[in-house]
């Protein structure tokens, strides 16, 4: 004997849906394992630029010209500047405008 027409519909209707939540749930940890890296390179991105700070000031203490600091660190003039100040300039260090 077989299922009623209606039945064989509730139970595609179940897959369905039981399909579409394991793919949010695969979806969800996959997210989760990603803002744990963006975290840890977040972490690792303001280490590096402390670290590149210290560098900064200790070569223009050095007597490095600015110029030739702003072209090794690959930041823009007015940000060597502006960090030798003692200004933030960690949301833009990118090019060099010489």
């Amino acid at each position: 004997m077989s299922e009623p027409e209606e039945v064989l519909q509730l139970r595609a209707c179940r897959a369905e849906v039981e399909g579409i939540k394991k793919q949010l749930e695969d979806a969800r940890e996959q997210q989760a394992k990603l803002e744990e890296k963006i975290n840890g390179l977040l972490k690792k991105q303001r280490e590096a630029r402390k670290k590149r700070r210290e560098a900064v000031l200790a070569a223009d203490a050095a007597g490095v010209p600015r110029l030739r600091i702003s072209k090794e660190v690959g930041m823009q003039r007015s940000n060597v500047y502006k960090l030798l100040e003692g200004a933030d300039t960690s949301d833009s260090d990118t090019g060099d405008d010489s």
